[in-house]
């Protein structure tokens, strides 16, 4: 070799290094031939006594980024991510884009092919460092992103991951690109020229401005008919201020595409998951961090009607259209918000009963319970209907397990009385992300079952060899239930809903939906070690269910493919 190795700690030891003391705990990797010094450091950290973030192999890009997804639902704190080049990267993005869309600060890492033809220690060796150079690497994500940056200098190495992390960790939060060439990460890093350390300082939101939150308290003093719609609240805290809010001042709560749990699903204030009969008489509406409160085409709400929207940004500013009215803005950290306006509510209104407003969401929540038990009856046979699969999952669950759900659970018919016991895909809508979120989520947490509910569609989206191979090599006992009705099924409701007296909706099989002829599930999961069942009858479903969560409860991942209608 003509060029002198490095004797000294390289950038990428410190970029590493840099990480896990700005609070990367952990780093899902999935190599290229631009992380030669990225593996050096590993294999050398014996001997430099550097303290790294624990890395994890993961063999697939899409995996990476679902995984450190679910990790920072359960434990709040970024993972890292560091993928191949361009191509790599290109496979990250619809996890790029499910965490933007949710707020989930990542600090996405990738190479860049090596810049130079020679006469560098990490310049070109092969011919694919020829055909992945790319002009502007990071514009394929840069619109999903929060900020992006090229390490260009060794030195750069611990500032520019300190300003990566305190990035992705201010609010609102959200996922951050550093690029890393190979001939940087190779060099040797000079002296510190400033203070030792890290400097990791996210921006934090406190609560609204007062004035604002005085206006909110008096419209819902006032208020004969308020209701909150509640999307992705903070699930760290702020649960039981939820609860004690609208229980005090008896106002419902709709958690319509709930992607994170707002309050249990037994509290008498929980007014369900459709916002429609809610929207479509109140006078007051408060939308807690609600990207889509309501469906405009469906309902609106009445002209008199005060909209308080309530979060980090209460304009969605990454949604380029977004025509949702807005009242009074109460632009702030959730939590400290709502504490605030409880207590501007609680003196305005004081603990005023509202009987006749608990009466209605009494009489909706027996109507509802009437109508669950119905369609759980209805769907006991063969095939069965996801209610059904639904209920008997609910029924064998306590707070200790964690859902994810991705197109598989029907949520309505199920009960969640504790934070962090359920979460819904991203309304960015990237399939896959169930499986994958579940398995970082089960890294994070081993001390919870948690359990991923997708549907066949997005099972085989999450690239199901390499989820299976994961939970494999990392000992994750995750339980996998496939709802396999052989069927886009999404895909197929868009088209009656557009056109229900069109020719796809007589058609035997309507186009673009059928995902004929499917694979065996339960055979691809037991290929690595999976316990694994297909059931086809709903009285062999809670058996099933028992024997399952038998093996994860011994360490063994496990799989149920259940046949359902659609």
């Amino acid at each position: 070799m003509k060029y002198q190795i490095p004797t000294g700690t390289t950038a990428a030891e410190d970029v590493l290094s840099r990480l896990k003391a700005a609070g990367v705990e952990v780093l899902f990797a999935n190599g290229g031939t631009d992380f030669p010094s990225i593996i050096e450091a590993y294999a050398n950290a014996g001997e430099s006594g550097l303290d790294l973030p624990t890395v994890h192999t993961i063999t697939h890009e899409g995996v990476a980024l679902g995984m450190a997804h679910g990790w920072y639902l359960m434990k709040g704190t970024p993972a890292g991510v560091m993928v191949h080049v361009n191509v790599g990267l290109a496979n990250a993005v619809m996890g790029l884009v499910n965490a933007r869309s949710e707020s989930v600060p990542v600090v996405m890492c990738s190479g860049r092919t090596p810049l130079t033809e020679g006469n560098r220690f990490g310049a070109r060796s092969s011919p694919i460092h020829w055909g992945q150079e790319m002009r502007d690497q990071a514009a394929m994500i840069r619109e999903v992103v929060k900020w992006d940056y090229e390490l260009r200098y060794p030195e750069q190495g611990g500032a520019v991951v300190d300003r990566a992390v305190s990035i992705a960790m201010s609010e609102p939060r959200g996922p951050v690109y550093l690029s890393l060439p190979r001939e940087v990460l190779a060099e040797e890093k000079p002296v510190p020229p400033h203070r030792p350390g890290t400097n990791v300082a996210p921006t934090s939101y406190a609560a609204a401005d007062p004035a604002a939150i005085r206006r909110a308290a008096e419209a819902l003093a006032k208020a004969k008919r308020p209701v909150i719609i509640s999307q992705s609240p903070d699930h760290f805290a702020g649960f039981d201020l939820l609860a004690a809010l609208a229980e005090t001042h008896a106002i419902p709560v709709v958690e319509y595409w709930s992607i994170r749990q707002a309050l249990p699903t037994t509290h008498p204030m929980h007014a369900g998951r459709e916002p429609t009969p809610w929207v479509r008489d109140a006078d007051v509406i408060v939308a807690l961090n609600a990207m889509v409160p309501w469906i405009p085409e469906t309902v609106e709400p009445p002209s008199d009607c005060t909209i308080i929207a309530l979060g980090p940004d209460p304009l969605h500013q990454t949604v380029p259209n977004r025509g949702f009215p807005i009242d009074i803005s109460l632009a702030g950290g959730i939590t400290p918000t709502l504490a605030a306006l409880m207590a501007e509510l609680d003196a305005l209104a004081g603990d005023t009963a509202h009987p006749e407003r608990r009466a209605r969401v009494a009489e909706f929540r027996a109507r509802q319970a009437e109508g669950v038990a119905k369609r759980v009856a209805a769907g006991q046979g063969q095939p069965m209907s996801p209610a059904y699969v639904s209920k008997c999952l609910s029924d064998a669950a306590d707070d200790s397990f964690t859902f994810f759900n991705e197109l598989g659970v029907d949520p309505s018919v199920m009960e969640f009385r504790a934070p962090m016991t359920l979460f819904g895909s991203p309304l960015s809508g990237g399939l896959g992300w169930g499986m994958t979120a579940a398995l970082g989520a089960q890294l994070a947490a081993r001390d919870r079952q948690v359990v991923a509910c997708v549907g066949d569609g997005s099972y085989l989206f999450a690239n199901p060899s390499a989820c299976h191979q994961t939970a494999a090599a990392l000992g994750l006992p995750l339980l996998t239930v496939v709802f396999n009705n052989g069927i886009w099924n999404a895909v197929r409701r868009s088209t009656l809903y557009m056109y229900p007296e069109g020719k796809a909706a007589q058609a035997n099989t309507m186009p673009i939906t059928s995902l004929a002829p499917m694979p065996d599930h339960a055979a691809a999961a037991r290929a690595h070690g999976a316990h694994a069942e297909q059931v086809v009858d709903g009285a062999d479903l809670p058996a099933a269910i028992q024997r399952a969560l038998a093996a994860t409860k011994a360490g063994q991942q496990a799989l149920l493919e259940v046949v359902v209608s659609y």
